[in-house]
């Protein structure tokens, strides 16, 4: 049993997750984590159920979403936490998002069509049900249909970045996303920065307004652990984890990897300066 543990990154079937928002914070209060933050892709619609959820437990649920975000090079996901998800201006903003992700999956099932590939949009909104649809939902119904033997290999062969059904995503400039969650009230935390986040774009963020960095995370090594917090420190800016838990049977499970809370008091401060 954990104690002093929050888990700020963890995702329902509100987006690409396999658990219920209720799950999660069953799942949180049996492992002993004080702070959950369900950060679906692009969508609170899990929020008000996990809140009902996390009432007369110990868990405190932090509303949260992750979303994604571009700089003048790549893709970035920001983790949003403390946000009024109620907010007009967050409901317009993630309607698009939601639209977008549609378009963008009904032209990968084109083009995978085109590839010979025997696959509808009906069979990835099977997986999407009423979430979020997103890349792992095409994955699962590739699987699904025998077109391959698994989602790692749906990305690899078809649908990653690089792939022949790659469709890039819209660009949405960091700077107007971070903008967004401090208007509604939030902190921006640059998600599993990696080994892919280099110490110039980090600088380039923070300037833009960002708040914090995900120094835990399942992926990261101990020198990267270690490296984004002397960068957290650098900069000034505040330092998050979390699991990045999807509810699959072999990934990361809820607790596995977080940060204590004081960080959170510290984030819920820091998202008080921009109310």
């Amino acid at each position: 049993m954990q104690f002093n543990l929050a888990d700020l990154h963890v995702h329902s079937f509100c987006s690409d997750g396999l658990r219920t928002p209720t799950q999660a914070v069953e799942e949180a209060e049996a492992a002993g984590v004080q702070s959950l933050s369900l950060t679906d892709h692009d969508t609170v619609d899990g929020i008000a159920e996990a809140l009902g959820a996390a009432e007369n437990t110990g868990v405190e649920l932090i509303p949260g979403t992750e979303f994604s975000a571009h700089t003048t090079s790549r893709e970035v996901h920001l983790l949003a936490y403390f946000i009024d998800w109620k907010s007009e201006s967050l409901s317009e903003f993630l309607s698009c998002m939601r639209q977008y992700r549609r378009t963008r999956s009904d032209a990968i099932v084109a083009r995978l069509n085109d590839l010979g590939v025997d696959i509808t949009v009906e069979d990835v909104l099977r997986h999407s049900g009423e979430g979020v649809v997103g890349r792992p939902h095409v994955a699962a119904a590739l699987v699904d249909r025998g077109a391959i033997a698994s989602k790692e290999e749906a990305f690899d062969r078809y649908i990653g970045d690089r792939g022949p059904a790659a469709i890039p995503k819209p660009q949405t400039p960091v700077e107007k996303v971070i903008g967004l969650v401090h208007d509604i009230g939030g902190v921006a935390v640059l998600a599993h920065p990696g080994s892919s986040s280099r110490e110039a774009e980090i600088a380039r963020l923070v300037e833009y307004g960002l708040d914090g960095i995900e120094v835990y995370h399942p992926s990261h090594q101990p020198s990267q652990i270690q490296h984004y917090a002397e960068l957290a420190q650098k900069f000034g800016i505040l330092a998050s984890g979390g699991s990045d838990s999807h509810g699959e049977l072999e990934g990361s499970k809820i607790g596995d990897c977080g940060i204590g809370c004081e960080a959170v008091e510290a984030l819920r401060e820091r998202a008080a300066s921009h109310a």
